[in-house]
């Protein structure tokens, strides 16, 4: 179980909670937040992430990431409780270890 600011993912069962809710994530969705939570604390690039959650054939453009963090948050953020995700600008993204 990988957890941190609220979230819990398993990466057996593919499935995520945000305290304690259970969320509805795509598959590469699953991904990118286990990337991001087994790097905790530390920012991680859009390019780190186009090369360990997408194929490696994928030719498109990194902007994808943005996309995909923002249907992202809009499923694992509550009110009144801070970003889950943070954005760090023009270095990438974090999931800082606090709830």
């Amino acid at each position: 179980m990988l957890a941190a600011a609220g979230l819990a993912l398993d990466p057996a069962g593919r499935t995520a909670t945000r305290d304690g809710v259970p969320l509805d994530l795509t598959s590469r969705e699953v991904a990118v937040l286990e990337y991001l939570l087994r790097h905790k604390g530390h920012v991680v690039s859009k390019t780190e992430l186009l090369e360990h959650c997408w194929d490696v054939n994928f030719d498109g453009e990194p902007a994808v990431v943005e996309v995909l963090m923002h249907r992202l948050r809009r499923k694992i953020e509550r009110p009144g409780r801070p970003p889950a995700i943070q954005t760090v600008r023009s270095e990438g993204y974090i999931i800082r270890d606090q709830a």
